[in-house]
């Protein structure tokens, strides 16, 4: 339910997830109202995601100095927070001159990293100390020393991690791709092993991006982690159903597979193959269910699953263009082996090298000379 509610109907998302254009009607009093609410929702979509009060709120409660912190209008530096009289900064050391091109860091950033160096070389776990990196990591979140340190003082006073995970999830909002959180985030599970939130967490970023590296490694991990399995195959179905050009999806359901099922079983590749067909159908110039269907062929033949080779004449016929399809028949005219089917072969490799994949010319022509030798071959025999 979840999935559906953020990602859309699917059945709306496959209407306009095919190749083939689509026309559609619309009245005059329909084309003025879409015109006047167009300026509207671009600036709805420009406008980058910001963290609700309640996020606001865990983040002020994990990383701030007071449960107001975070509603401060101004930045009170730390030589002016009694809290800190005690400490002397550590400035940092550019070298004899102040090196050859100082960085003009902002008179708040040199501040804050100095009050971190003197924590970090005094070693103080407190909760002041937390509350810095807090600071010291909204001011960068790259910096992984205050990362690591943040971990230490977190153990030190077995402080509340379902606080702390909130609090990432507040930070990566604004850094879906650091690093840092991620191994962070990894880190708290692996101290506590209660993945609970981890699939809603990153279904939720992946949601905003698709493509997410960072999301994708930690969402597998925790699947082979705490064999979390059950629905994954779910999941990347309805994904795919709402964007079938999904090439992370595709991998993902590969990668379930490779995990829960035996793959050379005839059973589960003639079920994938026909999972792959599906889709191709709905899109077939998208390279990502070629490349599973193919993956699906590892360890047997293409005339085991004869459907593909049919798949491919149809398509050929209704999308001549399609390099996909010329490509997998080559390789399956190939494989025949027979005097007829070789010079097919020969034939689709002259079309790839000169139209439909002319950017890997030297590939194909390879392999059309790797044909004639075997027609040859045939022919002397």
């Amino acid at each position: 339910f979840f999935l559906k509610e953020r990602m859309g109907d699917s059945d709306t998302a496959n209407a306009v997830s095919t190749d083939t254009p689509t026309t559609s009607v619309v009245s005059d009093q329909q084309q003025q109202q879409q015109q006047q609410s167009q300026p509207q929702q671009q600036q709805q979509q420009q406008q980058p995601t910001t963290p609700t009060k309640e996020e606001e709120g865990a983040a002020a409660t994990v990383s701030s100095d007071d449960e107001d912190a975070d509603e401060r209008d101004e930045w009170v530096p730390f030589s002016k927070r009694p809290e800190w009289a005690d400490v002397t900064p550590v400035p940092q050391d550019d070298g004899p001159g102040g090196g050859i091109c100082a960085i003009a860091y902002s008179p708040e950033f040199r501040e804050t990293m100095d009050y971190f160096r003197a924590i970090v070389n005094s070693n103080e776990k407190s909760v002041r100390a937390f509350r810095l990196t807090g600071e010291v990591i909204m001011a960068n979140a790259a910096n992984y020393t205050a990362w690591f340190y943040r971990r230490a003082v977190l153990a030190a006073l077995d402080l509340d991690i379902a606080k702390e995970l909130e609090w990432t999830e507040y930070v990566a909002k604004a850094n879906p791709k650091n690093y840092q959180i991620w191994y962070h985030r990894r880190e708290l599970i692996e101290r506590t092993r209660d993945p609970s939130r981890e699939l809603d967490f990153t279904l939720k970023m992946l949601i905003d991006d698709t493509k997410n590296y960072h999301a994708w490694a930690h969402r597998q991990w925790v699947l082979q982690e705490f064999s979390l399995w059950s629905d994954e195959l779910n999941v990347v179905d309805h994904m795919l159903r709402t964007d079938v050009r999904n090439n992370s999806a595709w991998n993902q359901r590969y990668f379930v597979l490779v995990h829960t099922a035996d793959l050379s079983s005839m059973e589960l590749k003639k079920r994938e193959v026909e999972y792959a067909i599906k889709h191709i159908r709905r899109a077939p110039n998208n390279p990502s269910p070629w490349n599973y269907l193919r993956g699906m062929f590892k360890g047997i033949r293409f005339d085991a699953l004869p459907e593909v080779k049919d798949l491919c004449v149809e398509l050929r016929g209704s999308f001549p263009s399609c390099a996909h399809v010329v490509s997998l028949l080559t390789d399956i005219h190939e494989e025949e082996n027979t005097p007829e089917s070789l010079a097919a072969a020969i034939e689709g490799c002259e079309v790839l090298a000169t139209t439909l994949a002319n950017i890997h010319s030297k590939y194909w022509y390879y392999r059309q000379t790797l044909a004639r030798h075997k027609a040859a071959s045939l022919k002397a025999a």
